[in-house]
């Protein structure tokens, strides 16, 4: 089984949860009231971790997950007599669909009680009991419990773009050093495979995700396209363009820019006119940039070490391609976050985006992959689409997730190989509990409506990517600078950080490659 193809189903059902909601930065809301599917537990447990982790039989669902799969093959069964196991949890962001890992009771809410039901069974299959401790500070309680040695918690759930800053310090233990010793094996299907891929450098992983947590689907950058509004104006079917090798950047800006109607004939562009896209220049700089292949950091494919991903060719032009769209097309764009705009919200600030597309105001929308929930009210058909490549002879799409919550053991667990053995049996507890819940129960037949749009989901995560995150490395945050400000000199300006990002890069590669 294709582990991404699992993610790709998995985004779906985020569009699901209903609650009102408030920004892209900082909880919870609930899906559908229907009792979770979930697999039987197996009598039988597996010792040591030799058993097939999949199932042979046919696989059910959108997610893909076998008819017989056995949660227990692959981990291994240890008795740890009560032990009261602590997992911090620093999101508290009411945008996430999710925030909490460990509800209180069972509600007939399909997620919330597959939450539980794969908390029973780590429980009951290690002899522990499980808490929460629900703080938004995670990083800096993790960082200080290292300072005093204090060892109030297993593992801490960390957002990425700081997670690298808190290992480089010398705050968590290497995964991949531990992994042994705890019986884990990363290559499992519960485990992220794009994560263990793009995060782990020079063999080192001090963070990681797996099925137990899903702000991982919340975080991504998504795209989204009205069905109606293609066929209205006699525009080319996405789908095809994808599947054509030809859904590029100049396509998408052509697309873009063919929509642009004073609706209302009043000679200035409001919230009641069309544009080509509705969204604010942090998601469709980030969107764009990396669909076209631009890695701000990036791995040398000979060494491992880290370079500067601006490096190369193509990227002036890469570059340029955004600003044209973002800024030369004149309306082109609806940018919820300009000044310009302020007054055309409605009062809603950055939800106004929702509206207007849903009230076809819009032909493409982006977001945080959590708000595009609200759009399952949507009386017009809409598709999902990867990012445009930068030209046909791209080799792949890629689809970007940016700020998840990732799990970091503390150099001051008394025992970081139990504390790893537990995350995995409770990663593996969660993979037909928490997704099937998540996906097959909250989503079929409510957003995939067709399946051409299953198959594009699929493609979504198939080609997923995790950003490196290095604050200390300025090369994202110069770019990103220069994007909102609409500036066309973003040669000169990566020129004059240069010195100083060979140096952040030569420091951060010591870290990961200490014999050079």
């Amino acid at each position: 089984m294709n582990h991404k193809r699992l993610l790709s189903a998995l985004l779906c059902a985020i569009m699901l949860a209903s609650a009102v909601l408030t920004s892209c930065s900082e909880g919870g809301a609930n899906a559908d009231e229907t009792t979770p599917t979930t697999a039987p537990e197996a009598e039988t447990t597996a010792e040591g971790g030799e058993a097939p982790v999949e199932g042979s039989g046919e696989a059910e669902g959108l997610i893909a997950i076998e008819a017989d799969y056995d949660w227990t093959a692959g981990v291994q069964k240890k008795d740890y007599e009560g032990y009261e196991y602590t997992i911090l949890n620093g999101c508290t962001a009411s945008w996430y669909s999710y925030n909490s890992i460990s509800p209180e009771e069972t509600t007939g809410e399909p997620v919330n009680d597959a939450f539980i039901e794969r908390e029973n069974r780590t429980e009951e299959f290690l002899n522990i009991s499980i808490v929460e401790l629900h703080d938004g500070d995670s990083m800096n309680i993790l960082k200080n419990a290292v300072k005093s040695g204090s060892n109030d918690f297993d593992y801490g759930n960390v957002t990425l773009m700081n997670c690298y800053a808190v290992a480089m310090e010398g705050n968590v233990f290497d995964l991949n050093a531990i992994a042994p010793d705890a019986g884990v094996d990363f290559t499992n299907v519960w485990w992220d495979q794009n994560a263990r891929e793009n995060l782990t450098i020079n063999n080192q992983l001090y963070f990681m995700t797996s099925d137990a947590d899903t702000t991982r689907f919340d975080s991504i950058r998504s795209l989204y396209f009205n069905k109606e509004m293609i066929e209205q104006n006699g525009l080319e079917n996405p789908y095809d363009l994808v599947d054509n090798n030809e859904w590029t950047v100049d396509k998408f800006t052509e697309m873009c820019t063919s929509v642009i109607v004073d609706k209302d004939g009043d000679g200035q562009m409001t919230d009641m006119d069309q544009y080509g896209w509705i969204s604010y220049t942090e998601i469709m700089s980030d969107l764009l940039m990396c669909g076209m292949g631009t890695q701000f950091i990036t791995k040398d494919p000979d060494t491992g070490m880290l370079t500067d991903g601006t490096v190369g060719e193509n990227f002036v032009d890469m570059y340029n391609k955004v600003i044209n769209l973002l800024f030369t097309q004149q309306n082109a764009v609806f940018d919820v976050r300009a000044s310009a705009r302020a007054n055309q919200l409605r009062g809603l600030g950055d939800r106004a985006q929702e509206t207007i597309f849903t009230e076809n105001g819009a032909l493409f929308y982006s977001e945080c992959m959590a708000w595009t929930r609200v759009l399952r009210d949507m009386e017009a058909d809409f598709g999902v689409l990867p990012p445009p490549k930068y030209n046909a002879d791209q080799e792949r799409y890629y689809s970007i997730i940016l700020n998840p919550f990732m799990q970091m053991i503390p150099v001051t667990s008394e025992d970081p190989i139990r504390t790893l053995h537990v995350l995995d049996v409770f990663s593996a507890a969660s993979h037909d509990t928490v997704v099937d819940a998540y996906v097959n129960v909250t989503l079929t037949g409510k957003v995939a409506r067709d399946e051409d749009t299953v198959r594009m989901l699929h493609l979504v995560f198939d080609e997923l990517y995790y950003n490196l995150h290095f604050s200390s490395i300025s090369i994202r945050s110069t770019v990103n600078s220069a994007i909102s400000s609409g500036s066309d000199a973003i040669a000169s300006m990566l020129k004059k950080t240069e010195k100083a990002v060979t140096k952040q890069l030569a420091k951060t590669n010591e870290f990961f490659f200490p014999e050079g």
